[in-house]
């Protein structure tokens, strides 16, 4: 049975219907290059080939229908995992004209560390740690930069991609990845009682904190901005990514002030949809209609991937009444409409029409940030903390029947501010914050 919501702008059918997108993205036909469980392709045109971020992205939104089925699929990327630790970007494993060996952005960090965290499976808990263990390694022996100790990034190992070689430009969004997965890895390791390696990737967590502070940061821009790696310059090139390392704080109380400032200004279109993809002064700034188009797509264009890491960011930071109003602004304009991207603006979609991590982003927008349903198998407990706007501390809303780890579910109620929950069939502990 799916979560039943109530919530302003959005109905109950356009909800249900995100878990329709990634039913119809789910291929049950396997084995497809190396994934020998089911899984979801991203959708649309992309076939049913895997990718390592649509793949992984898709398991956040529909683990709340099915976490066996989310728990067995991820289990495809232990198998095709290369003995290096990296995991190749789609199933063929080869992006022309391109003969290095290339990954993707890393989502698939906090997917498994999430996955893990609501599982009792010991065994499942140990795979997912190796994956991340392993994963970072390859990042850090291929990837990262003697110098400044930044990672670089190449095509989508990047957004807005970077189309010449790696060990040219580090970009900010890979380096926040490598913040979080470290953090990632230090939660599970200290689950399995490794101390050490507990201590060794919160360590690494703030190497890369301070490297992204000291040589990403522009004082005079108030902003982050990638690193051209071979000329030893940032890149004067304002991406919506600047606003990343309001994350796992990252940035300072003054920087993110001053992110912040910038986020809610005129650039991002922050008063009339969601976060766009660079800044609307910027020369680079594209309109992208139409079928995806590669770099202008990503060059102004709304899309969930960029806006639900922002989201986490302000709730990382503080800012939890912005942190609420992205969150119910991404939902509603993608309800319903879970196009791969938005026009930035007049809101029309674009891409691929039924698209399986903007489905999964958005139900994931809903249930863990703005009801803030987050569940801990370990210590068996479910924790609620919502993250309110003004609008939302007005009126009724709802989420009810959202399945639990293990069986049973739980059910949250927001009124005029006020929260309340109940569980029904589970032993887990609820804990309201």
């Amino acid at each position: 049975m799916l979560p039943k919501i109530h919530l302003p702008g959005l109905s109950q059918a356009g909800f249900e219907d995100a878990f329709a997108v990634l039913e119809e993205c789910r291929v049950d036909k396997v084995p497809v290059l190396g994934f020998t469980r089911p899984f979801f392709a991203p959708g649309g045109a992309y076939g049913n080939c895997w990718w390592n971020i649509d793949s992984a992205l898709a398991l956040l939104g529909y683990r709340w229908k099915d976490r066996a089925f989310a728990e067995n699929s991820l289990r495809n990327f232990f198998d095709i995992q290369k003995q290096d630790g990296r995991i190749p970007l789609w199933g063929y494993d080869h992006v022309d004209p391109y003969n290095e060996e290339i990954s993707s952005l890393p989502k698939v960090f906090e997917v498994a560390h999430r996955l893990a965290a609501e599982s009792d499976d010991e065994a499942f808990v140990r795979s997912c740690y190796t994956l991340l263990e392993r994963y970072l390694g390859w990042w850090l022996r291929f990837r990262r930069d003697e110098k400044t100790g930044l990672v670089s990034a190449v095509f989508e190992e990047t957004f807005v991609p970077w189309l010449h070689k790696s060990g040219e430009r580090a970009a900010v969004d890979t380096n926040v990845e490598m913040v979080i997965g470290a953090r990632c890895a230090a939660s599970l390791a200290r689950r399995l009682g490794e101390k050490d390696s507990a201590a060794r990737f919160e360590a690494l967590a703030e190497e890369f904190t301070a490297a992204v502070n000291r040589w990403m940061w522009n004082e005079e821009k108030g902003a982050y901005y990638p690193l051209r790696l071979d000329t030893g310059r940032q890149e004067d090139f304002l991406m919506a990514s600047a606003f990343l390392p309001l994350r796992e704080g990252i940035a300072p109380k003054d920087r993110a002030a001053r992110l912040v400032s910038l986020l809610t200004g005129d650039q991002f279109g922050w008063d009339t949809y969601p976060v766009r993809s660079v800044a609307a002064s910027d020369p680079r700034f594209t309109v992208s209609e139409g079928p995806y188009q590669g770099n202008p797509s990503w060059s102004g264009s709304v899309w969930t991937l960029l806006n639900d890491g922002i989201v986490e960011g302000l709730k990382d930071s503080g800012y939890t009444e912005l942190a609420g109003a992205l969150a119910l602004r991404t939902a509603e304009e993608f309800h319903g409409k879970y196009f791969e991207f938005l026009q930035p603006f007049n809101g029309s979609g674009h891409g691929v029409v039924r698209y399986a991590w903007t489905a999964s982003q958005y139900i994931r927008l809903i249930l863990e940030v703005i009801f803030g349903i987050e569940a801990d198998a370990q210590t068996k407990t479910v924790r609620v903390k919502p993250v309110l706007c003004d609008r939302l501390r007005r009126g009724r809303w709802s989420a009810e029947e959202v399945a639990l780890p293990g069986g049973g579910s739980i059910s949250v109620y927001i009124e005029n501010g006020k929260v309340s929950a109940r569980t029904e069939k589970t032993d887990y502990v609820l804990r309201l914050e």
